[in-house]
């Protein structure tokens, strides 16, 4: 089974309403690996499995929307962010490049 691994480029998040979209959120994330479609699922409910679309690299992949705020964080103030996607397992990492301990964060 294949891995799909890349550097995220660009992103966009988006918030639905009214009621009958049940007040979902959603990122989409661009990159070498293809596209991913973040899901934002309420905390209280199980979450789908992760899955690829067949014949091409595009990904739906969920989390509970208590997550939606670390995962923007990492967007907003992380670099580089990859995406990994295995489809033995349709596992998903999202995660930063190596930064040394203890560094700071610099005020703009």
């Amino acid at each position: 089974m294949a891995t799909h691994f890349g550097i995220i480029n660009t992103y966009f998040a988006n918030m639905l309403a009214p009621k009958p979209y049940g007040g979902k959120r959603l990122m989409n994330l661009n990159g070498s690996f293809g596209k991913a479609i973040v899901w934002f699922i309420p905390d209280n409910s199980p979450l789908p499995d992760n899955q690829k679309h067949s014949g091409e690299n595009v990904f739906d992949v969920y989390y509970h929307t208590s997550d939606w705020d670390a995962l923007i964080d990492l967007l907003r103030n992380e670099k580089p962010v990859h995406f990994n996607y295995y489809e033995a397992n349709n596992s998903v990492q999202i995660y930063t490049g190596t930064e040394p301990v203890g560094e700071e964060e610099n005020a703009p």
